[in-house]
């Protein structure tokens, strides 16, 4: 969604926060859009619906109110349960699965959008990015700090070295006095030498 993460829009759309905020008739209070952007880094597909439009589509997705309709894009949200689809030039955006899944047409973008709306999403990458860094930065400070509080502690490797096949460990089978080599369990046979005495 434009504009939005997606940790924000799970949070836009939970009944509970809009109640506790704004009371029971939470979403008759509001005045409601929804702007929905998809792209392959080229083109842009966008889709703006005002409160005429989202009240038309929620009758036609045949949804009683719009908290059952918006905790659909929060439960499809959740579940990761979201598809686009390319049909020449529009994408066809579905949210949710089967028969209740809501369907919207998203429409190529003209040029000024595209590229407003490309800025927007490399603005996005690069704070998210920037967010991500800082983090590992902080698990690196906080590990480093756990391994000054305890260096007596080490931590504990597997020993390969003893579960690797040494090449001097193996013994050569020795083959006894009058065995065959081809069927051991047969002796040979060794000419008579006749009586021998002391």
């Amino acid at each position: 969604m434009k504009g939005i993460r997606r940790e924000d829009l799970l949070n836009y759309l939970d009944e509970e926060m809009w109640r506790e905020r704004y009371g029971d008739n939470a979403f008759g209070n509001l005045m409601l859009y929804i702007a929905a952007s998809a792209t392959d880094g080229i083109d842009v597909w966008r889709l703006e619906l005002d409160q005429t439009g989202l009240e038309s589509h929620r009758e036609l997705a045949d949804v009683a109110g719009y908290e059952a309709y918006f905790s659909k894009f929060r439960q499809a949200f959740q579940a990761s349960n979201i598809s686009l689809s390319n049909q020449g030039h529009r994408i066809s955006l579905e949210i949710g699965s089967g028969s209740t899944a809501l369907q919207y047409d998203l429409f190529e973008a003209s040029a000024s959008q595209r590229k407003a709306d490309l800025k927007n999403v490399l603005f996005r990458l690069a704070n998210t990015t920037k967010e991500l860094q800082d983090r590992i930065q902080v698990v690196e400070e906080e590990l480093k700090s756990a391994k000054k509080q305890r260096p007596d502690v080490a931590v504990a490797q597997p020993d390969f070295e003893s579960t690797r096949k040494r090449p001097g460990g193996q013994v050569k089978m020795v083959k006894p006095q009058g065995r065959s080599i081809i069927n051991p369990s047969s002796k040979k046979r060794k000419a008579a030498k006749g009586v021998e005495f002391d």
